[in-house]
């Protein structure tokens, strides 16, 4: 699961690399949408090898979510695909898909057909209709603006607020290099409302952090409190390069086929466990 909000996350911040730098863009016209949700040049240009560092939390913590903060590293080529983080590996080639658990030393193998690489470039190379657009605008106000004289920025904020507040329900901000369109950082706010009960409710009245965020409305049943609770996922990207050919790790260092068609642990994994899932 950890592993796949990664993915998802990466599949999140795809915007235009091909965009007319030349083009005054401001306000909630059509170019800012399409500049972020049209197609990711620099992503298609594989092999791409990456460092990125993870973080997905829920505020407040009462929530009672736990938190996930990690570095990880990732390699998507034509056939092969990789991540690493937190102890946990995941290769993947045409046909199989090796998980990697050094923490329990277990190494989980399942059939791979190519979905994942096919489904990453269908997401990538979708033409966007201008009506999806129109759609995003009517959903969202969007801006863009230098960051500074190298990076720009493209921010979303919903046209959906929260009860009672004047907090937009999603943020959305992508920092992005001007001349390559490579990204620097994604980070994405969603709001919510979070019952609570009236002593909690009057515990967080004194704490500046919740000014605006605390909702209290009457009903029928009597007084209801509530305040508003913030999920929170970021991907700071480093060391992006299209020059590594052959992913840092594949399934053969992981894992030997052996004579009788089973797997066994490669050389410096012999202590750990295979379980073939096919």
């Amino acid at each position: 699961m950890f592993i796949l909000k990664l993915v998802i996350c990466l599949l999140l911040v795809n915007f235009s690399a091909t965009a007319q730098k030349n083009k005054k863009q401001r306000g909630d016209s059509l170019t800012v949408y399409r500049e972020f949700f049209s197609l990711g040049q620099w992503y298609l240009n594989v092999p791409l090898q990456m460092k990125v560092h993870f973080i997905n939390k829920t505020m407040p913590a009462i929530t009672g979510q736990d938190s996930i903060e990690a570095d990880m590293i990732l390699y998507y080529g034509k056939k092969d695909f990789y991540i690493q983080a937190k102890g946990m590996e995941q290769i993947a080639n045409d046909t199989i898909l090796v998980l990697v658990n050094n923490e329990a030393k277990m190494i989980n193998l399942y059939p791979n057909n190519g979905q994942l690489l096919e489904y990453m470039e269908k997401m990538l190379s979708s033409p966007i209709a201008d009506s999806s657009l129109e759609k995003l605008a009517r959903q969202y106000t969007g801006r863009m603006e230098d960051e500074s004289k190298s990076m720009k920025r493209i921010e979303l904020q919903s046209r959906d607020k929260i009860f009672g507040t004047d907090l937009s329900r999603e943020t959305i901000k992508i920092t992005y290099q001007a001349n390559t369109h490579q990204p620097v950082m994604y980070s994405r706010s969603k709001l919510s409302l979070l019952p609570v009960d009236s002593v909690v409710y009057s515990m967080m009245a004194d704490d500046s952090h919740y000014t605006g965020r605390m909702v209290s409305t009457k009903k029928n049943e009597g007084n209801l409190f509530f305040i508003v609770k913030e999920q929170i996922t970021r991907c700071q990207f480093s060391q992006v390069t299209h020059d590594q050919q052959t992913p840092p790790v594949r399934e053969q260092d992981r894992i030997v086929k052996t004579t009788n068609g089973g797997y066994e642990p490669a050389e410096g994994f012999k202590d750990y466990l295979v379980m073939k899932e096919f």
